[in-house]
């Protein structure tokens, strides 16, 4: 692991005096090192949608086989996320950030040397368990170095270039596979996913460690350094709170009062919001031949429809201080859904896309307020493993197992039978939000950590 002397790194920085998007010089230079770390994985990610189609042209995949190319990597993300979160308590959530962008960067890679889609299918599995382990980190690490005033905006912006990697996947596949064909343009793509290995050393040279966390592993020296970068308002949060030590089992804790309820809620909601996601991201390329769309034009028009979750999600990052969480996820989320009701009914491709890109806009841009939302549900000795097991949960339900049943549905019941499938999933997690929810905007990220007897800190 490369490590580096913080002082000399930002040295060009003035902590306090200068600000940007409400935070100082350094907590923006680390949100942007996070967000293109982010913007790596969702390309590596949005490579599935764009391989779909010739895939199925080259392989002549069926229906069951499309499901489960779709779900492989997210299967991974699955097994990968869940050890994330102790590991990230544990081990620190930097190391392991950049380990998880080495490991899914080299196997992307090699994926562009398959022979044919089942090794392809094996490879994403096994990128999975990186992708996995990077999902929770860098909104956890961003919440724990930002003031509680803006730890919402900061997740929004974050986000929004996860949007941007869904975004430029299928855009350049389609300007890629348009010039060199199918069989070349789909192994060019996975190649291009290698260059996080470079990225990867520019993170461990250049991203802080949690303040939060070294404290926590009674690191006091290096946190205060993180801290003195940090500006005044984080600093004082910071240090006039008391960050427990990590439990020895922390899972059981989730599941102890006042944690409890929490959990189920969150475990409910997260799965269910991000199935639009997944829905919008794997399919709509499908969806769009489906409705008669030349190739090409299906995966620029998809692009195009995920665009709309940029602006969306910056508006989301206004919103989310403003009227706080639960009303940003309850309203986008329901929103969304009545898109996904109206979207069949539209016939022509201009009404195709603008209905894509509203159920874009409000059903990928709730991301990052059930993110922050998630992150601020637990303290700092438990937040790791709290979120992992989320995103886990998340990950399988949301991820793999519902859009597989889409990859049949839509072979059986079509499009409008899919999309109210869509609709019916995003509400069970607006009414789980609504319902158990606790507003979380504004409130500091620490609280005693009510542990059972039973459970004893390191």
């Amino acid at each position: 692991m490369i490590t580096v002397d913080i002082d000399n790194v930002m040295g060009w920085c003035n902590p306090v005096e200068k600000r940007i998007w409400g935070i100082t010089q350094s907590q923006a230079l680390w949100l942007v090192l996070a967000a293109i770390a982010w913007f790596i994985e969702s390309y590596d990610i949005g490579l599935v949608s764009v391989v779909l189609l010739p895939f199925k042209t080259l392989f002549h995949l069926t229906g069951s086989e499309t499901g489960l190319l779709v779900a492989s990597a997210t299967v991974g993300i699955v097994v990968g996320v869940v050890p994330s979160g102790y590991l990230a308590d544990r081990l620190g959530r930097k190391r392991l950030l950049v380990a998880a962008l080495i490991w899914y960067s080299l196997l992307t890679a090699a994926a562009g040397f398959s022979p044919g889609w089942r090794t392809v299918l094996l490879l994403r599995f096994f990128a999975g368990l990186g992708l996995g382990a990077m999902f929770p980190l860098p909104y956890t690490l961003l919440a724990e170095l930002s003031p509680k005033r803006v730890r919402g905006r900061v997740a929004g912006i974050l986000d929004a270039f996860l949007s941007v990697g869904y975004f430029a996947a299928p855009l350049l596949g389609g300007w890629i596979m348009g010039r060199v064909g199918l069989m070349t343009g789909w192994r060019i793509l996975f190649f291009l996913g290698g260059l996080g290995v470079v990225y990867g050393a520019i993170l461990a040279r250049w991203l802080p460690e949690s303040p939060r966390w070294l404290m926590a592993q009674g690191r006091q020296m290096e946190a205060d350094r993180v801290m003195s970068y940090m500006g005044r308002e984080a600093r004082e949060e910071l240090t006039a709170q008391r960050i427990d030590p990590r439990p020895k089992a922390p899972v059981g804790v989730l599941w102890s009062k006042p944690y409890r309820r929490r959990t189920v809620m969150l475990w409910l909601a997260f799965p269910s919001i991000l199935f639009v996601f997944y829905a919008i991201m794997n399919f709509m390329p499908t969806i769009l031949v489906k409705e008669r769309i030349d190739d090409t034009l299906a995966l620029e028009f998809a692009a195009l429809i995920m665009a709309a979750s940029i602006p969306g999600k910056l508006v989301e990052a206004w919103l989310v201080e403003k009227i706080g969480r639960k009303a940003v996820i309850v309203s986008f989320t329901v929103i969304a859904a009545v898109a996904a009701v109206v979207f069949p009914a539209v016939r022509s491709p201009a009404g195709l896309i603008a209905i894509g890109m509203v159920l874009a806009f409000f059903g990928v841009s709730v991301d990052p307020a059930i993110k922050i939302f998630s992150a601020e549900q637990y303290p700092t000795a438990i937040r790791g493993t709290g979120v992992g097991m989320t995103e886990g949960v998340g990950r399988l339900l949301g991820g793999a197992l519902a859009p597989y049943i889409m990859a049949l549905m839509l072979s059986s019941s079509g499009i409008r039978g899919s999309f109210l499938f869509i609709a019916a999933v995003a509400l069970v997690g607006a009414l789980a939000v609504l319902a158990f929810g606790r507003e979380t905007g504004g409130l500091v990220l620490e609280e005693r950590v009510r542990a059972p007897r039973a459970v004893k800190a390191l």
